[in-house]
């Protein structure tokens, strides 16, 4: 995603609990009545495999038996640090899950931003997840597994709910500090404001989502905007204070995968989430960390048309 690197302060720990609702095929079915930790949407032991997505897994990758990922702990609820320095997010939920189910290890290396590209491109890591969008750009160097819609997203007390993006002008927005909602985003939301005869935009930079929440609940800024999971995320924590926006300029988003591996690592990643979509344990990661706004109909690979 066009992601700040600012923004991504962790948010209030999760405080629920979830059962695990989708099995592989040769799991327990038993396994959907327990719950798991509040840190995680999934029990990888009771996932199972998917026997289609483990054909396709690459030979030296399946005799190696397991799969690296680089991730960016930094940016809740995508990918982020529990207290003991874990990575845990939905992201880290589905891949792992996925991962699992083509017969695998998932081995999670916490990394930069800045890096994860980087060693993917050198075969140090498998995969990434940092909020990757889906671009033609990315598609010259890199397979895209997407399997989430994100974009730009509002968040704003009730009574100033946002229904359009002409409603924040001539309003207080928050905004993270380096983020591209006010880097790219609303400077195109003031060229609407402008032709419809409205007002101008006044962005707040903040460091913190944290910061954000505050502002509005405070009444210093009339609604916050991020990357829609982020913004999800804080909906869901804000005890019914907030209410979150449609998502405008969606695109698909998920993990890039280098090239180098003729796609078939991609493919069988895909399979396997595929699985996962079909038998609810996607859905069930998306309702846990609260970014089901962003659900995915059917696993693609590529599937991005913008730059």
């Amino acid at each position: 995603m066009k992601k700040s690197l600012l923004a991504a302060a962790a948010i209030a720990a999760m405080l629920l609990t979830a059962g695990c609702s989708g099995a592989g095929k040769d799991a327990d079915p038993k396994a959907a009545e327990e719950t798991t930790s509040a840190n995680t949407a999934v029990d990888l032991a009771k996932l199972g495999v998917n026997e289609e997505a483990k054909a396709l897994v690459p030979a030296d990758i399946a005799e190696r038996g397991s799969v690296t990922v680089g991730v960016d702990a930094t940016y809740p609820p995508n990918e982020f640090k529990d207290a003991d320095g874990n990575a845990i997010g939905w992201e880290v939920d589905m891949v792992a899950a996925a991962i699992t189910r083509m017969g695998l290890e998932p081995e999670l290396k916490i990394a930069k931003f800045e890096n994860i590209i980087p060693n993917i491109e050198l075969g140090k890591f498998d995969l990434g997840i940092a909020g990757y969008y889906d671009t033609l750009k990315r598609q010259k160097d890199f397979d895209v597994v997407d399997f989430i819609w994100a974009g730009n997203q509002f968040a704003s007390l009730e009574e100033n709910a946002i229904d359009d993006e002409l409603d924040i002008c001539g309003q207080k927005i928050a905004v993270p500090n380096g983020g591209s909602a006010p880097l790219y985003y609303l400077p195109e939301v003031q060229k609407k404001c402008d032709a419809a005869g409205k007002g101008t935009i006044d962005t707040l930079g903040y460091d913190t989502t944290d910061e954000m929440v505050a502002a509005v609940n405070l009444g210093r800024a009339y609604a916050l905007v991020a990357d829609s999971p982020v913004v999800s995320y804080a909906v869901k924590n804000s005890e019914g204070k907030l209410v979150g926006s449609p998502i405008y300029e969606n695109m698909p988003a998920g993990a890039p995968f280098s090239k180098k591996t003729g796609g078939e690592l991609a493919e069988a990643f895909a399979v396997a989430l595929q699985s996962m979509h079909d038998d609810g344990t996607y859905d069930q990661i998306l309702e846990f960390w609260g970014v089901e706004a962003g659900r995915y109909d059917k696993i693609t690979i590529n599937a991005g048309d913008k730059d």
